[in-house]
């Protein structure tokens, strides 16, 4: 962790918050030692690109009446669905970007 820390200008506290939400989503396993550190605690091609969005707390609902999923909940303008225009539309999207972080994995980026 020190050393992307330095490579890639990061501070180090700011890694540690990111790997711990990694480790306690059972993405990243801590190893002791003198060589310790972390690594992966399965394959990068195991890996989805959304597991690591979502285990970071990442939001990626489009628009407020629609979840990850697309499955809806209630319009925060009170607005009735069925005379929402974009709602469909944007569940569309998202469902579509929800798939292809769940097709790609860690592996696609190494």
């Amino acid at each position: 962790m020190s050393s992307i820390a330095r490579d890639r200008h990061v501070p180090l506290r700011f890694l540690e918050g990111i790997f711990l939400q990694l480790r306690n989503a059972g993405l990243l396993e801590s190893v002791r030692g003198v060589a310790g550190g972390y690594r992966l605690a399965r394959p990068p091609q195991e890996i989805s690109l959304l597991d690591v969005i979502l285990a970071l707390g990442e939001d990626m609902e489009l628009i407020s009446c629609l979840d990850i999923c697309g499955r809806a909940s209630e319009c925060e303008f009170g607005l009735d669905r069925s005379q929402c225009r974009i709602r469909p539309l944007f569940g569309e999207i998202q469902k579509q970007m929800h798939g292809t972080l769940l097709r790609r994995s860690l592996a696609d980026l190494i």
